[in-house]
């Protein structure tokens, strides 16, 4: 994948007029979403509640929201991220509330079942907002979209580091509604400052006129495929394996640093394929590079199967074999290569759906997408925690192998769909 220099760095991207408002405001507010779910188990079990009930309450709470998002995408579609923003924010914020109060009284679990769905199903998707405003404004700019998207993956992935943190400092060092509230101030600050910011937000599009400008007249991006398309349901199969990925990979570490008899080794681990996210992200995007999106999906598909077949050979080794150090670095480099290539395979994959779908269903897509990885993930979890329970850390690893496996056999038989 050769590189070449040119225009669109991060400091030209956020120099734009409008961009740094709306990346800032959408990106703090992300922080929030990514803290809610830990909020909640902090918020039940520190009240006395059971980890089984805070789990019942996080499922229905990722549930909703995966399923209600993309109906809630619709509406911004149809009606503008200004007009439907306010309301999503006003019942989430309201949903929460009774979530923390239901807890506090006591309520029975179907109460908190109910509440928690309502505050799922009423989380705004900032980043597929915030991507959409990127693909309105870079319009006339396309060739800066794939650096915008790294810039999004780069900020998710910081993210998902700060809300855990924030979020248990937060439940732990005061009363455990804390975390909850926090992450919801957050979140309706941030989805607010995006809804007050009208000038970037993407024209109001139909399917069959693609976006218009505001004398009218269309912007001249192509109208692409709707939601029923073959292209976008491969897409999100796609986004739906890399979330598999996603829940099989920490479950993994973990399991083989405590076979190990070295817990502790786990967080340096956790951490290498932590931090792999986001410098794999901000490397990505400060080069452009000249080959075409699904090449380079293919090639970052075909590097995180080399780097977690790596990884499972090496949790097959003992001690007979090397040093606990040694195995450690080793498995902790492999995940590393891993962990830089998914910001890579994000990017592609959203630059794909940009660049193939409607902008009148954008939207709504990137939410589809964003439901496929976390439908994925979970589903993962399960599956390797079966596997490491039967046959150990390498059952997890193994199970990381085919997934990564099969993320580049699909995209390599696809390559003639999506290019």
């Amino acid at each position: 994948m050769p590189a070449v220099q040119g225009d669109g760095s991060y400091r030209a991207l956020l120099a734009l007029p409008g961009a740094a408002g709306f990346f800032f405001a959408a990106n703090s507010g992300r922080v929030g979403v990514a803290a809610t779910g830990l909020g909640l188990i902090w918020l039940v079990t520190g009240t006395g509640g059971a980890f089984a009930v805070a789990g019942l309450v996080v499922g229905a709470f990722a549930a909703a929201e995966a399923l209600i998002g993309p109906q809630v995408a619709r509406l911004v579609d149809r009606w503008g991220q200004t007009r439907v923003l306010p309301w999503v924010l006003t019942v989430h914020a309201a949903a929460v509330v009774a979530t923390v109060t239901a807890v506090l009284a006591g309520s029975p679990v179907v109460v908190l079942l109910m509440a928690g769905a309502v505050a799922g199903a009423s989380t705004p998707q900032l980043g597929a907002l915030s991507t959409a405003r990127w693909a309105a404004l870079l319009a006339d700019r396309r060739g800066w979209l794939p650096r915008a998207f790294a810039l999004e993956s780069l900020a998710n992935a910081v993210a998902f580091l700060l809300g855990p943190v924030l979020v248990s400092v937060a439940a732990t060092t005061g009363p455990a509604w804390a975390g909850t509230a926090g992450a919801a101030v957050v979140v309706v600050g941030g989805g607010s400052a995006l809804a007050l910011q009208p000038r970037t937000a993407p024209p109001v599009a139909t399917p069959t006129t693609g976006p218009c400008t505001g004398d009218g007249r269309s912007s001249g991006h192509a109208v692409g495929h709707g939601l029923r398309s073959a292209r976008l349901a491969l897409l999100v199969t796609l986004t739906g394996v890399l979330g598999l990925h996603f829940g099989a990979v920490t479950l993994s570490m973990t399991a083989w640093a405590t076979e190990q008899g070295s817990a502790a080794t786990a967080t340096g681990l956790i951490g290498a394929s932590s931090a792999a996210g986001p410098i794999g992200a901000w490397a990505y995007g400060l080069r452009r590079w000249q080959a075409p999106p699904v090449v380079q999906l293919c090639c970052a598909a075909a590097v995180m199967a080399l780097g977690c077949a790596g990884a499972a050979a090496v949790s097959g080794l003992d001690d007979h074999d090397a040093p606990l150090v040694t195995r450690a670095l080793a498995l902790g480099a492999c995940i590393a290569l891993t962990g830089v290539m998914v910001p890579v395979v994000v990017v592609q994959l959203t630059v794909l759906t940009e660049a193939g779908l409607a902008r009148a269903v954008l939207t709504q897509a990137l939410t589809w997408a964003s439901s496929a990885s976390a439908a994925g993930s979970a589903a993962a979890g399960a599956l390797a925690g079966v596997l490491i329970d039967t046959v150990g850390a390498r059952g997890g690893f193994a199970l990381l192998t085919a997934v990564s496996t099969c993320l580049l056999v699909l995209a390599l038989t696809s390559r003639r769909r999506l290019g």
